[in-house]
């Protein structure tokens, strides 16, 4: 740039230049000293530089670098604004023009700024970094003058404090859920296992479950910047797992922390629980069920296979004493639609794993959906296909509700009911041009239907042979199952009140309905439970494992008027 270029640009920051420092200088002889190094700097510079394209933002960078240097130098001798004025003075950590000692202050001021909360950013950025009047700021953000000076005054004391102390990534030492529950419906968004999938999210609902913490707290409890915790928080307060408490938040989900101690426990109490049930109520179902007779149909006849279903549905649908606390009294109902209650394990580091612990990552629990007298009730296990999807319970039982009344399946939805294991499909082709579709029978299992070939170009007349492959108990034969599961339950109901009462996890005080809630379906619908008296009765040998083919379709049953 040449000199005349240079002067001219320089004449026009000379008043601005001296307006800037004057009132962040010790001294107006210091003012005006640095001014005239500002402007000086300036001019050395825009000479040796061609390559300037936003001069406004090259000058006030040099200006705000050399008031840097100025605090810098005179910072030994206490002179100048406290450590929380260089907001104003550096330009970023990354500024290769700036001494390394003022970068990296610059580095962690910024840092500090971080995490101040957001209306307090705010106040900062625009106050400091863009030279904004406190009215200007005010009117901004809609907010009194006296408050905008107030947050001022409280941002400076608490970038003071954080720039004094020592912040590291030690503290940030992150749980992981071990599973995570949903203890009702899911929603649009899925299970919570698929909403709390994020480490955020499980470390804000894990800091917050003891007691309420503002968006602050729970930031310098994780050891990050409540940038990052802010649009989590109000994402998980929107969608149901975080309450508003005065200013802060408090988990809304049970939480356990599963220590050595805590495992054996429940190991212990399952297992007593289910020495109990589990032989007693196997025996007791398998000498009343005669397959193929009294209502009760399973493929192939196979009485393994159909104990595999009878018994977790006996357990888990028995009936529960009357009273105590019911589901609409503490379930969450979520914007996506879900009506659930929230439970989370966590895993301290080193802690022995219950018995049959690998079950936890795959077990849901008994899930099942009712529509038009028929109910469908599935629960996965490792021994089984991991099949259970909430989502898909309404299409299914769509799909059952055209199957149990003779009609034709369409090819898709025969497709994706042998896929998960619920039908048998055979197809025998017998080409024709005038056949029209009928149905064979009005029973399930024989149906008839004309399709189009695509491989040939020509129609056929397909023969179907859909059969059922889970277990088919009708009104009678459910009534009389669940009826053996109450007799044997009310023998056994004060040992069982026993053995829960070993069961004692802390629970804060927002969150004792909702435990006292579980607690009640503790050796019912409880899929532990479910899987320990199953473990049992495999390792008794009084159930075998099933067959690859049965899988899919294992403790599966449909129930139908």
């Amino acid at each position: 740039m040449t000199a005349p270029e240079a002067e001219q640009i320089v004449m026009t920051y000379t008043k601005p230049f001296f307006a800037f420092v004057k009132t962040r200088c010790a001294s107006l002889q210091d003012a005006e000293d640095l001014a005239q190094d500002i402007c000086l700097k300036l001019y050395r510079a825009l000479l040796i530089r061609d390559d300037i394209d936003d001069a406004n933002k090259f000058a006030w960078t040099i200006a705000h670098n050399a008031l840097a240097n100025y605090y810098r130098s005179r910072g030994r001798q206490g002179v100048g604004v406290p450590i929380y004025g260089l907001a104003n003075t550096l330009p970023g950590q990354d500024d290769i023009t700036l001494p390394i000692e003022a970068r990296e202050t610059a580095a962690k001021l910024h840092r500090e700024i971080a995490y101040l909360s957001k209306t307090r950013r705010q106040i900062v950025a625009m106050y400091y970094f863009e030279n904004k009047r406190q009215q200007d700021i005010a009117k901004a953000l809609g907010l009194p003058l006296g408050t905008v000076k107030w947050y001022l005054s409280d941002a400076k004391t608490e970038l003071k404090k954080g720039m004094e102390k020592m912040r590291t990534s030690v503290k940030f030492n992150p749980i992981a859920f071990e599973a995570v529950f949903t203890n009702g419906s899911v929603g649009t968004l899925g299970s919570n296992s698929a909403i709390l999938r994020g480490a955020l999210s499980q470390n804000i609902l894990y800091v917050t479950y003891a007691k309420a913490m503002t968006i602050h707290e729970i930031a310098d409890a994780l050891g990050t910047s409540p940038v990052f915790v802010e649009s989590e928080v109000e994402f998980l307060e929107a969608n149901g797992f975080l309450l508003k408490q005065g200013k802060g938040y408090v988990a809304n989900a049970l939480i356990d922390t599963m220590t050595t101690e805590y495992n054996r426990t429940e190991s212990d109490m399952y297992r007593m629980a289910a020495d109990l049930l589990a032989d007693e109520l196997f025996d007791a179902l398998a000498a009343d069920v005669t397959l193929g007779q009294d209502g009760v149909i399973c493929p192939q006849g196979d009485k393994n296979f159909a104990m595999w279903a009878l018994l977790p549905y006996a357990i888990a649908q028995s009936a529960m004493p009357a009273g105590g606390v019911s589901f609409e009294e503490v379930a969450t109902v979520r914007p996506d639609g879900g009506e659930n209650i929230c439970q989370c394990l966590v895993k301290e580091p080193g802690a022995e794993p219950m018995d049959y612990s690998e079950n936890l990552k795959i077990m849901g629990g008994p899930a099942w959906n009712e529509s038009n007298g028929m109910k469908l009730w599935l629960m996965d296990t490792v021994w089984g296909g991991n099949r259970v999807n909430q989502h898909l319970l309404m299409y299914d039982m769509a799909s059952f509700a055209t199957f149990m009344d003779g009609s034709v399946l369409s090819n898709e939805d025969a497709a994706i009911m042998a896929e998960r294991g619920y039908i048998t499909r055979e197809v025998e082709k017998v080409y024709t041009a005038d056949r029209t579709m009928h149905v064979a029978n009005n029973s399930p299992g024989s149906n008839a239907a004309a399709i189009y070939d695509p491989e040939d170009g020509s129609n056929y007349y397909g023969i179907f042979r859909d059969s059922l492959d889970i277990v088919w108990l009708n009104g009678d034969a459910n009534r009389r199952i669940l009826d053996i599961a109450n007799r044997i339950r009310g023998k056994h109901h004060e040992a069982l009140e026993k053995i829960k009462s070993m069961y004692a996890p802390q629970t804060p005080a927002h969150m004792k309905k909702a435990r006292e809630y579980t607690m009640q379906h503790m050796f019912y619908s409880d899929g532990q439970f479910i899987i320990f008296a199953l473990s049992k009765l495999l390792e008794s040998g009084k159930l075998q494992l099933p067959t690859e083919a049965q899988r899919k379709s294992l403790c599966a049953v449909l129930v139908t008027a």
